[in-house]
């Protein structure tokens, strides 16, 4: 047999191993950055040696979620070439935006409905591993925690951000699972358990709220859903007023004032230090509002607008500004596209794979808010994965949807 021909009859073989890897790497995202980066590799040589990469043109035409990921890559590495950073730093910072990528590697590997539906399977048995390891941690069965750590496997941002998502996945399975619905049920109740009585992640419980109007207005009639975000709007507030676990959300919302009306910014607290990099950044992006300083330049931009005793900063906590600071206003285009370009391919999806994909969306266009996404390697290749995997079931044969 010709070897050209024996090589296109094992492509199916390598697509089908290289599905069980896109699960494996579901499985090992919340816990393993080292497994994340082997597996991630592995994706990466079966996509070449399957030679994907000669249709690459046609699904990029076909679809802009992958083609406006692809984009900002490629802007990003254009900024090397201007950065005011030394090259090793700019091209470090260049490698963490590399899962941007995993949009083209991903999609071939989840074609399968097989491999889709155990991909799905796999992330219930991590997002379960998720709050069980919480759990074991603060009951001492596990002497993983700190004294000043709270009780989870990765920091409370990441872990918080997981559950919440995890919350919106079960609430959406409880109307429709028959005789899981009452195991989905309790998942949810553990999953805001977790969210504000055990974690203080408040990121993660913003999130949660918004998935949750999000849950019931893609669920429920309009007056309906009305009545429910009016019910959870009310037991937050209860919560905040009543319970001293509220502490974080209090303190937040203190600290913000503070630094609002001190004459130093009061950048000694989380929240100040949060503002104050804000607020330089805002400084970064009007000396450069077009083009930006370019890749990785943050840190040695930040240094110099920085007063003394400001504390220094590698990254603003904010995905938005940290891509225009780099940049410009061209590049944060480029990712409000990406984003917005989520939400238009959603609507022509399947109900379970839009409203998932939908949540995806809300999840990270809040999360890049505080903190820089993308830029983090856990949330980074999380959100990229879940993305791929919502939108594999993204039609190639219409017309494309406009970015």
């Amino acid at each position: 047999m010709p070897f050209k021909e024996l090589y296109f009859q094992s492509q199916p073989l390598m697509i089908s191993i290289g599905g069980y890897i896109a699960i494996l790497l579901i499985l090992t995202l919340p816990f393993s950055t080292a497994l994340t980066l082997v597996f991630s590799a592995a994706l990466l040589l079966l996509w070449i040696s399957s030679a994907q990469f000669i249709t690459l043109p046609i699904f990029i035409k076909q679809n802009p979620l992958a083609l406006l990921a692809l984009l900002l890559f490629f802007y990003l590495a254009l900024g090397i070439t201007y950065t005011t950073a030394a090259p090793e730093n700019a091209f470090s910072t260049l490698s963490k935006y590399r899962e941007l990528l995993l949009l083209i590697i991903l999609p071939p590997f989840f074609q399968s409905e097989f491999t889709r539906q155990w991909a799905w399977n796999v992330f219930i048995i991590a997002s379960v591993m998720t709050l069980l390891g919480s759990y074991a941690i603060y009951f001492g069965f596990i002497d993983y925690m700190q004294p000043t750590m709270d009780p989870c496997i990765k920091n409370r941002i990441t872990h918080s951000l997981l559950v919440a998502f995890f919350a919106f996945f079960c609430a959406h399975k409880s109307l429709q699972a028959g005789k899981y619905r009452l195991l989905y049920i309790a998942l949810i109740i553990l999953c805001i358990h977790n969210l504000f009585f055990l974690v203080s992640g408040r990121t993660g419980q913003l999130i949660f709220l918004l998935l949750m109007m999000l849950f019931y207005i893609q669920r429920f009639p309009a007056k309906k859903a009305v009545l429910l975000i009016t019910a959870t709007v009310t037991l937050l507030l209860v919560f905040i007023t009543c319970s001293d676990r509220a502490n974080r959300i209090n303190e937040g919302f203190s600290q913000t004032q503070n630094y609002l009306h001190s004459e130093n910014g009061g950048t000694n607290s989380s929240e100040g230090q949060r503002l104050t990099f804000w607020k330089h950044s805002l400084t970064l992006i009007a000396e450069n509002p077009w083009l930006g300083h370019g890749t990785g330049s943050y840190p040695v931009e930040y240094g110099r607008v920085a007063a003394k005793t400001d504390i220094a900063s590698n990254n603003p906590h904010n995905e938005y500004l940290m891509i225009t600071v780099q940049t410009g206003i061209a590049g944060l285009l480029l990712f409000l596209a990406f984003l917005f370009s989520q939400y238009q391919c959603s609507l022509k999806l399947a109900n379970e794979y839009k409203w998932l994909a939908q949540g995806i969306l809300v999840a990270l266009a809040t999360n890049s808010l505080f903190n820089s996404t993308i830029l983090d390697f856990t949330e980074g290749h999380w959100f990229i994965t879940m993305i791929a995997l919502c939108f594999a079931t993204l039609p190639t044969h219409t017309k494309p949807c406009s970015a």
